[in-house]
């Protein structure tokens, strides 16, 4: 699995993600969404409530946005495993949400996808083994081409 994911990575450019297929993206997306409502938080502290039942079910982001917070949480995913610093790269893409004019909820949304997305691929890795020399140069590389991506991933 290390080999691929590092293989796919490279092969992608890896700057805009993509190691996890379309149908693992979409049940990412809904198990996010199921465990969303009243665990994640808002930056006043509080836990983020639908106003509705409607927007109980209903992803709060585009599904453009969604897949950019999983390339980023893919990312982030294959730093954390060759313990780099990814928190810059995960402020970039909270605060392009913010510049985007998403909404508080949004933002929680987009974080909660993205560190959904990182410990997928964080744990995979680590199962595979340590990241070694070759693999860290490889991802502080990604990290740095990836941060500052907008949500279009531009």
């Amino acid at each position: 699995m290390r080999s691929l994911v590092v293989s796919l990575a490279l092969v992608c450019g890896y700057a805009h993600g993509g190691v996890l297929p379309e149908t693992n993206r979409g049940e990412l997306i809904q198990m996010v969404l199921e465990n969303f409502w009243g665990k994640a938080k808002l930056p006043n502290g509080q836990f983020v409530q639908p106003a509705s039942e409607e927007e109980r079910t209903t992803v709060p982001i585009s599904r453009a946005a969604a897949h950019r917070a999983i390339d980023a949480g893919e990312i982030s995913g294959l730093g954390e495993w060759c313990k780099l610093d990814w928190e810059p790269h995960y402020f970039s893409l909270t605060r392009a949400a913010r510049a985007k004019g998403f909404s508080d909820k949004q933002v929680a949304f987009v974080s909660v996808l993205h560190g959904a997305a990182q410990g997928v691929i964080a744990t995979a890795m680590a199962k595979g083994g340590e990241c070694d020399v070759q693999d860290r140069s490889r991802m502080e590389q990604l990290l740095k081409q990836s941060t500052g991506k907008g949500l279009d991933g531009n």
